[in-house]
C-alpha cells in the first residue's frame, strides 16, 4: 500500500511539473512574438481630456487575427481564409468579436505582460454564445461554421487608473486618427485622399486586406479610414419606437464596404455590442504617463 501511494505520488509531481513545463515553453515561445508587437505602439503625446493631460500608447495597426489567436486560442474571424494575392491572411484582422470580447482580450493580453492587477476591466455574470447561432438568428449564414464562443453580456467595471491595454475612448481615437499634436488637418486618417488610406467600398473588393499595406497617418498609423470598424470604449444607448432602451458602443473609422461619407473622422457608429458582419475590428492602447 505504502509503495502503490509513493509511485501515486511520483507520477502527480511528474503531471504537475510536465504542466508547467509545458505552460513555461509555450510563454517562452508566445511572449516575445506578442512583446514584438507591442513595441510597434505608436507613441501620442499631449492628449487632454476632462482637464487631465497624458500620453497614451495605441496599436500602429489593428488587432491581428494572428495576435488574437496566439493570446485568446482561437481566431472567430468570418474572414479566416482566402486573402487577396499576396496578402498575408494572419496579418488581417480579427473580426466577428462581441465589444466584450474586445475587452476579454485587453485583459488577457494585460495578464500575460503585466499581471492581473494591471487590468483595466473587471467582468461579471458573463454570458456565452456561439457565433453561429447568433448568425442564424440574424438570418447571416457562415461560409464554415466555427462554433467559437463569443461572449454576449457581462456586467463591466472600467478602472483607467491601471497601467493594462484597454480600447480607446472616442477622444483618444479620434486624436489619434488626426494625427495628434502632428496634425496636418486631413479630411481623412492621414490624407485628403480616401483611397491612399483606407480601403473602403470603392476599393476594396467587399473584404477586409493585410493591415498595413496603404500609407500611414502623421503618427504612422495604419487603418484609421477603412479595413474594419474599430470598437472605442464609449457606451450609449438606442431607443427604439416602443421606447425601449438597448446598450450600443461607439465605433470609429469605417469599414471596408462603408462609403465616404461613412469614413469621414467625424463620423461614428453606434453598434451592437454582440458580433457584426465581418466588418467590425478593434485596436488597442495603454496610458504611456500623466502630464
Amino acid at each position: 500500500m505504502k509503495k502503490n501511494l509513493i509511485v501515486i505520488l511520483i507520477f502527480l509531481n511528474l503531471a504537475i511539473y510536465n504542466i508547467f513545463a509545458n505552460s513555461s515553453s509555450i510563454n517562452s515561445r508566445i511572449i516575445p512574438f506578442i512583446q514584438e508587437n507591442l513595441d510597434d505602439m505608436i507613441l501620442v503625446e499631449s492628449f487632454k481630456s476632462d482637464g487631465k493631460k497624458y500620453n497614451f500608447k495605441i496599436g500602429k495597426y489593428e488587432v491581428t487575427q494572428e495576435l488574437y489567436e496566439v493570446v485568446m486560442g482561437k481566431n472567430p474571424s468570418y474572414y479566416s481564409k482566402n486573402p487577396m494575392n499576396g496578402e498575408n491572411q494572419k496579418r488581417r484582422p480579427v473580426e466577428f468579436i462581441s465589444w466584450y470580447d474586445a475587452i476579454n482580450f485587453c485583459n488577457q493580453l494585460t495578464i500575460l505582460i503585466m499581471g492581473e492587477e494591471e487590468c483595466c476591466y473587471n467582468l461579471s455574470n458573463v454570458i456565452y454564445k456561439t457565433d453561429d447561432e447568433e448568425a442564424a438568428n440574424e438570418k447571416f449564414i457562415k461560409e464554415q461554421p466555427t462554433y467559437v464562443l463569443f461572449i454576449k453580456s457581462a456586467d463591466v467595471s472600467i478602472n483607467h487608473n491601471k497601467k493594462g491595454f484597454r480600447l480607446p475612448t472616442r477622444e483618444e481615437w479620434l486624436f489619434a486618427a488626426k494625427g495628434g499634436t502632428k496634425s496636418q488637418n486631413f479630411k481623412y486618417s492621414g490624407s485628403n485622399n480616401l483611397s491612399e488610406v483606407a480601403w473602403y467600398y470603392n476599393n476594396s473588393s467587399k473584404t477586409h486586406h493585410e493591415v498595413g499595406l496603404l500609407k500611414p497617418n502623421e503618427l504612422g498609423l495604419y487603418d484609421m479610414n477603412g479595413n474594419v470598424e474599430e470598437f472605442c470604449e464609449d457606451l450609449t444607448f438606442y431607443v427604439n419606437t416602443k421606447h425601449e432602451i438597448f446598450p450600443r458602443r461607439i465605433s470609429c473609422g469605417g469599414s471596408f464596404f462603408a462609403k465616404e461619407e461613412k469614413s469621414l473622422l467625424t463620423y461614428y457608429e453606434e453598434s451592437l455590442e454582440s458580433p457584426g458582419n465581418g466588418g467590425q475590428g478593434f485596436r488597442i492602447i495603454c496610458i504611456d504617463s500623466a502630464e
